[in-house]
């Protein structure tokens, strides 16, 4: 097992990535409602009136503009809910839990290679860039949630990648 020497470490700062993440998710709420306003300005135009039986591009545009506006709720939700949170420093002894930013180091690997997951209640998939470093956010349900959750600093965990199981140590709990 090779330990990572201080010159070596990245470290991230998790103000900094509940930050990034709260304005990724912002933005992806600010699209959310365009596109909604873009759905339902189609779904409500006179060329969407159908012509005959067969007709269904006025259907599928009310169809459209539903799951939009669907869409901007689950948006809205998840921005606010990162919106109101104020980061917390988790404690090292407890593990991996909800909020805690992870990161992992490659074993394989002869380069220092360092992964960051931030475990989130929400928008699990996303993930942002930090200092030219991509932090990924993943939920407790998540396949990489449910490895990460409750493991402590230096414990090994596997995560499956492209089709192979890769090896890392977590080297820090925030």
């Amino acid at each position: 097992m090779k330990k990572l020497k201080p010159k070596d470490r990245v470290v991230m700062d998790k103000y900094d990535v509940h930050k990034t993440v709260t304005s990724a998710l912002l933005s992806r709420y600010e699209t959310a409602k365009w596109a909604a306003k873009q759905a339902h300005e189609a779904a409500t135009n006179e060329e969407s009136v159908a012509e005959n039986k067969y007709d269904t591009f006025g259907l599928e545009a009310s169809y459209l503009a539903h799951g939009q506006s669907q869409r901007v709720l689950e948006c809205e939700k998840d921005w606010l809910l990162f919106d109101k949170k104020q980061p917390v420093m988790c404690n090292e002894e407890e593990g991996v839990d909800l909020w805690s930013l992870v990161t992992l180091v490659d074993l394989e690997s002869s380069c220092v290679c360092e992964k960051y997951f931030f475990i989130s209640p929400c928008a699990g998939g996303l993930s942002v860039e930090i200092s030219k470093k991509i932090v990924y956010l993943v939920t407790p349900s998540s396949p990489v949630g449910k490895v990460l959750l409750g493991k402590m600093v230096d414990d090994e965990v596997e995560l499956r990648q492209s089709g192979k199981q890769m090896a890392y140590e977590i080297t820090t709990i925030e």
